[in-house]
């Protein structure tokens, strides 16, 4: 058993400029009734975190350094307060990242992950790029012992991808994927498992285009071919566009059939600018933004796809490093040719 008071190792976001990421040692302190201290296995590289390595406008307005990097990770835990609940010592977890307050006009609707007074785990200060992280209890999700670290670190991300592929309800039809980096590839992954006839996948990297096609993409291209290979634009039942870009999610509201649906994951760093009038009002494409998981519905969805997802997690994750080459990491991360990249830190 880790003693308190121990040091351990974690990655800082230790000021306000891009890069400003320092490697540093912390104690261990006690643990209040409701958390639980894990020892972290695996701990991957989001989209947020980039955000945040980069301190562009989103990042400067919603963070304030010094703060602890990382929320998406697996791990066991070690220890828990004495209020903590459905978990217990030795257990394999991941964590879901939104702490709803359960009581407010969103929590009540079962919105939790709306929460008028939601906290995320990026802004706690309990970064998961360390050997350990205290965690609030009620929000690790207990796994399968059997289930590889490998793939349990990936079940935070996978649960955006899952849920945006269901409330696509594209169903058997034709679904457009513009963006495959990690969630876009992810998306693929589990709209095949989930059953949709025909997957297309759209991105700049010719790498990330032939890791989409072997995770189950029926075709792999350049945003710029859609109309050539494809057929005419508005040709998709659903299209869900994960990279955030201007271009991309002009892309997929452009590429949606009249009444079907354009689902945006991807966090834009700035505003964009949509033609209502020619695409959601005139062609009643539904468009609709996902933000990050239900609390509850969509970990189960998840645990249910895994079995199936196995070969395809492998395929993802591109990229694992010590904790001591996080520059090398976040420049792979970066460089937006990767699919997931791990840390390693057990």
């Amino acid at each position: 058993m880790t003693e308190l008071g121990s040091e351990y190792k974690l990655l800082v976001k230790s000021a306000p400029t891009a890069g400003g990421v320092a490697l540093a040692q912390r104690s261990l302190r006690p643990l209040q009734d409701d958390e639980a201290l894990v020892r972290i296995h695996r701990a991957a590289i989001c989209g947020t975190d980039l955000h945040i390595l980069q301190w562009n406008a989103w990042a400067a307005k919603n963070y304030v350094p010094p703060f602890a990097l990382g929320h998406e990770f697996s791990g066991v835990v070690e220890a828990t307060g004495a209020s903590a609940r459905d978990v217990a010592v030795g257990d394999k977890v991941a964590a879901e990242t939104h702490l709803a307050c359960g009581a407010c006009a969103q929590c009540r609707l079962g919105r939790g992950h709306t929460c008028l007074n939601l906290r995320v785990f990026t802004r706690l200060d309990r970064g998961a790029f360390a050997e350990f992280a205290i965690v609030p209890a009620r929000l690790l999700r207990v796994l399968p012992p059997s289930l590889p670290h490998k793939h349990a670190c990936l079940m935070e991300p996978l649960g955006i991808a899952v849920r945006a592929a269901i409330e696509s309800r594209v169903g058997k039809g034709r679904l457009l994927v513009v963006g495959c980096g990690p969630i876009g590839l992810l998306t693929v992954a589990a709209a095949k498992a989930l059953g949709a006839l025909s997957i297309v996948a759209a991105d700049l990297s010719e790498n990330r285009l032939r890791i989409a096609q072997v995770v189950g993409a029926d075709m792999a291209i350049e945003p710029a071919q859609l109309d050539a290979e494809t057929g005419r634009s508005g040709d998709f039942d659903a299209a869900i566009d994960t990279s955030g870009s201007a271009r991309g999610i002009a892309t997929a509201i452009a590429s949606t059939r009249p009444g079907g649906s354009a689902i945006l994951v991807g966090l834009p760093s700035e505003p964009v600018s949509v033609d209502l009038a020619r695409h959601v009002i005139l062609r009643e494409v539904a468009l609709r933004g996902i933000y990050g998981r239900l609390l509850h519905e969509t970990w189960l969805e998840v645990e249910q796809l895994l079995p199936r997802l196995a070969t395809a997690l492998d395929r993802i994750v591109t990229h694992e490093f010590v904790l001591a080459d996080y520059e090398q990491a976040f420049a792979v991360a970066s460089a937006g040719d990767a699919g997931k990249v791990q840390f390693l830190l057990t």
